[in-house]
């Protein structure tokens, strides 16, 4: 019996605008936790929320609109995509950071990662290559390290907890 996947867009669309303003708010405890350590502790603590939305998300996908047949694959896909809009909606954010509220943002943090390169010590022609690299723009840093990371996250996690929320099964509707 072949699947549905008629609804597949719309969900992940969906829930993805739910994670992104999850997402949104977790950043803006980033934002504010430069200048005071405890509200970045805060967002730090807030990570843990995007595996249980994720798992949320997924359990409800499969009991609404897949009726309990959703595949592996299936809900693999509908991860990637879930977190692909909601990085889309994370995105205005963090450029409104490092453009504007914070510019040095990312010199900051290329600086922070040859230290750690520095006292890992990584051989010396490749930590003085890391120096010589220019920064990237506030648009590639937001595709590199936002849109294809969150991505990156919700692949592997959609590994791990898809075959989790396709074996729970709600004693009632989400």
């Amino acid at each position: 019996m072949k699947e549905d996947k008629s609804q597949l867009l719309s969900y992940a669309m969906h829930s993805g605008l739910f994670m992104g303003f999850f997402w949104v708010v977790k950043y803006l405890f980033v934002i504010i936790g430069t200048h005071m350590p405890p509200i970045n502790f805060i967002g730090s603590l807030l990570s843990m929320g995007t595996p249980l939305l994720l798992f949320y998300f997924l359990v409800k996908y499969n009991a609404g609109l897949a009726e309990s047949k959703m595949s592996y694959w299936h809900g693999v896909q509908f991860s990637i995509m879930l977190f692909f809009f909601a990085s889309i909606l994370e995105s205005p954010i963090v450029f409104v950071h490092v453009k504007w509220i914070d510019p040095a943002f990312i010199s900051i943090l290329y600086d922070k990662m040859i230290q750690m390169a520095q006292s890992m010590e990584i051989s010396k022609s490749l930590v003085a290559q890391l120096g010589e690299q220019s920064l990237p723009t506030p648009f590639t840093f937001i595709f590199n390290n936002v849109i294809m990371a969150d991505l990156f996250w919700g692949l592997l996690l959609s590994l791990i907890i898809v075959p989790l929320a396709i074996r729970y099964k709600p004693k009632y509707n989400l």
